[in-house]
């Protein structure tokens, strides 16, 4: 399992740019950006999951799902996070808010 660690960019009203910073030689190395993902938490997007019957705590679990697989994908391989990831779910959790 690779250790990551995930750093927001100031967020946008609908989205932030989440950069996924890996360690090649290990954590207490150097760090490398692998590449950025961007969370859309638009209106619309938002909608479209409440339109299906989700709630808050199912919408944000789904964003938890989503940017872990996405991450997945780029890394190829299984991950966990060793700094940020609890920042990122709030500016999520901050902005879903707006919807409720």
């Amino acid at each position: 399992m690779k250790e990551i660690k995930l750093k927001a960019d100031k967020p946008f009203h609908n989205n932030v740019d989440v950069a996924i910073i890996d360690f090649p030689d290990g954590f207490s190395g150097e760090e490398r950006q692998r590449c950025k993902v961007q969370v859309d938490f638009s209106e619309s997007a938002v909608r479209q999951l409440q339109k299906k019957g989700m709630n808050k705590e199912e919408i944000l679990k789904h964003y938890e799902e989503w940017l872990y697989n996405v991450v997945k994908i780029h890394l190829a391989t299984d991950w966990e996070p060793v700094s940020g990831y609890d920042e990122v779910m709030a500016i999520i959790l901050e902005h879903v808010d707006l919807y409720f």
